[in-house]
This record gives structure tokens, C-alpha cells and sequence, in this order.
């Protein structure tokens, strides 16, 4: 069984190989190796076809128990998931327990969202001593399920153990930088993600840390460029697109800001930061009626964000609806005592900010204080 090997995570576009493959095999058709090296060299780059069409003469010649992973790995890609499922449990029924049969096992786990079943399937092959050998793809399964499952604790600690031993894998540095980020880590985020787009320079995880920290740095070029490049081929990356209208916004781009934002939120309806940018493109341009939309979206998926309430308290003040802006404050302060946008809302009320100007002055330095975020 050591040459199983389980499906590809990482899109390396191998086209040039792919065709000198072709030119070898056209010269040698028995060469079963040399056509297993074209079948999984075509499943990478996504040609199907061409990848069915090594199955099927493979096929023909036995049915031996790599092929069989092949045929598994291109039904996966074929999203025939329970096909997939049954010809892998039919492998581990005959050869018993192997990582890569755990592994594809895990990753059709977690197409259906199943990451308990994930954790389960692979955590023997995994969780293990840092300086134990475990594949990128593995390893980086892995630290998606954790990450997943809100386990972040668990899997910065996973990943620094296998950072320091030397055996952290570039594209697991990359899912493990995403981790840091929601860890709020940014020194191992930045660190992590340069080192895996060192590598792998379009692997998405990395290049959304990567943005995610420039757009800390308040750099909004370094942010909007690598965001492009992520939406460029993966268009319904809501993350990208939030860091995409953070940018903007930061730019004070407020037309694109709020067309990216709203883009966002429909992706990624739950991101309670990215629902206060949209609400505060909205305020900058003067649509108080679709801000208010915003930040009660916020509000609705979560009570327990101060700056919510502090925003809804900006715009009752803006409103001059006293009493409306006075319970908000009552509730963002009783959150955070710090809370910027309740500060703000009480400077309005107390009436420090005495014009729109001023106030919308004041927006702006607070936004780009805080890089947008």
C-alpha cells in the first residue's frame, strides 16, 4: 500500500509536465507507471478527461489497488462523493488502515461539512509527535478541521511544535497562518504566510493572511493587489472580498468599498466585522438608512459586539434620537468601556461634534486609525 497516495489539495498548474508526460507515454502505452504519472498529473491541472481516460485503459490491464485510489481521487474531483466512498472503504476492508485512505476519507468528510467525522478519520495520522513524518496534504487537513472546529488554541500549538522541528509543511504554514490571524497571532501569521507563499506563491489561505496583515500595516496596495489575485480565481472568497473593501475604505474608495463589502457579506453572511465596514461605507457616503440596515444585520447574528451598538448609537445620535442613542451607549459601554464608536457617539450627543463635517471628519480618522477594521 505505500504507494497510495490520497488527492491533491494544491493547484500547481503542472501543464508543461502534463505534455511532456503525453510525448513519453505516446512513445511507451504499457508503461503503466509512466501513465499513472500522467493521470495524476492531469487530475492537479483539472482535466478530467484526460485523467478518465488513463483510468480506463488501467482498467483494462487489472484491477490493482493504486488504480483503484485513482479512481476514488477522480470521483472525489467529480464531486461522486459516495462512489468515492465506497470504493475507498472497499480498500481499507481488504488492506486494512492506511493514511491516505484516512486522508480521503477525511476530505470527503469535510465536502460535507462533517469535520467531526474529519477529525476522527485522520487524527491517528496527524495528531502525532511533531517530528513524526506526516504529508503537506495531510498535515494541512488537518489544521483545516481544527480550524473548522474552532480548535485554534489546539492547532497553533500543532503547528509552532512542528515549526520548531522543522517539519511544518509549506502549504500547512499557509493554512496555519489563516489560524493565526483568527488567533489574533500576527508575528506567526506574517511569518508563516511570507514563508509559504515562498513556495507556493497563489496558495489562498497564505495570501489572505498576507493581505489581512498589510491591511493591518494600513497598507492599502499590498491588500487590494493580493486580494485581486485571490478573487481572480476564486470569485466567491468572501474573505477576499472583505479585505478587498477594508482596503478600499481605507482608501476611501467608498463607492468600490461598499460594492465589495456587500459582496462580502453575501458570501460570508455571519462576519460580524464585515457588516460594521459595509454599515461605515454607508455613514461616510451620508446612506444612513442602509447603514442602520448594516450594522442591525451585525446586531442580529450577535448582541455581544460593543462596536454594533456603538454604531447604531453614531447614527441615533446623527438622528438625534436621544433615547434610542442613550440605551445603544448604555449597552456598548457595559461591553467595552473603551468602545471607540460609543466614544464617538457620546462626542456627538454631548455636542463636541457640532456639524456633519465634523463628524464625518472624525469617522474618517477613527477608520483610518484602526485600518479600516
Amino acid at each position: 500500500m505505500t504507494n497510495l497516495s490520497a488527492a491533491t489539495t494544491v493547484d500547481q498548474s503542472p501543464s508543461v509536465r502534463l505534455e511532456r508526460l503525453l510525448n513519453f507515454l505516446s512513445n511507451d502505452p504499457s508503461n503503466m507507471t509512466l501513465r499513472g504519472e500522467v493521470f495524476d498529473t492531469a487530475l492537479q491541472e483539472g482535466n478530467l478527461v484526460l485523467a478518465d481516460k488513463q483510468l480506463a485503459v488501467a482498467k483494462q490491464a487489472g484491477d490493482h489497488a493504486e488504480w483503484q485510489m485513482r479512481e476514488a481521487n477522480l470521483a472525489i474531483a467529480q464531486s461522486r462523493l459516495d462512489e468515492a466512498e465506497g470504493i475507498l472503504q472497499k480498500l481499507e476492508q481488504i488492506y486494512g488502515q492506511h493514511p491516505a485512505i484516512s486522508q480521503n476519507l477525511g476530505f470527503i468528510a469535510g465536502l460535507r461539512s462533517d469535520h467531526h467525522a474529519c477529525q476522527t478519520l485522520i487524527s491517528q495520522w496527524a495528531d502525532v509527535e511533531a517530528t513524526a513524518d506526516v504529508p503537506a496534504g495531510l498535515q494541512s487537513m488537518w489544521l483545516r478541521c481544527l480550524h473548522h472546529l474552532g480548535e485554534l488554541e489546539r492547532a497553533m500549538v500543532w503547528a509552532l511544535k512542528r515549526e520548531e522541528a522543522g517539519t511544518l509543511a509549506a502549504e500547512a504554514m499557509g493554512v496555519a497562518s489563516l489560524i493565526a490571524i483568527d488567533s489574533e497571532q500576527i508575528p506567526s501569521a506574517k511569518r508563516w504566510a511570507e514563508n509559504a507563499l515562498a513556495t507556493l506563491p497563489r496558495l489562498h489561505e497564505a495570501q489572505l493572511s498576507y493581505a489581512t496583515v498589510a491591511l493591518g500595516d494600513r497598507d492599502s496596495n499590498t491588500a487590494q493587489q493580493t486580494a485581486r489575485d485571490i478573487l481572480s480565481r476564486t470569485p466567491g472568497s468572501g474573505r477576499a472580498w472583505s479585505i478587498l473593501g477594508l482596503a478600499q475604505m481605507l482608501a476611501f474608495d467608498l463607492p468600490a468599498a461598499r460594492v465589495s463589502l456587500q459582496k462580502s457579506v453575501e458570501f460570508m453572511p455571519s462576519h460580524i466585522g464585515t457588516w460594521h465596514g459595509l454599515a461605515w461605507s454607508c455613514f461616510l457616503a451620508k446612506d444612513y438608512v442602509a447603514a442602520q440596515g448594516a450594522f442591525e444585520e451585525a446586531l442580529a447574528r450577535s448582541h455581544n459586539f460593543s462596536e454594533t451598538h456603538g454604531g447604531l448609537a453614531v447614527l441615533a445620535a446623527v438622528n438625534k434620537q436621544r433615547a434610542a442613542a442613550e440605551e445603544h451607549l448604555r449597552r456598548a459601554f457595559g461591553l467595552d468601556p473603551q468602545c471607540m464608536t460609543a466614544q464617538y457617539a457620546r462626542a456627538i450627543l454631548d455636542g463636541t461634534l457640532k456639524d456633519e463635517q465634523s463628524v464625518h471628519a472624525l469617522a474618517r480618522k477613527m477608520m483610518q486609525q484602526s485600518g479600516a477594521t
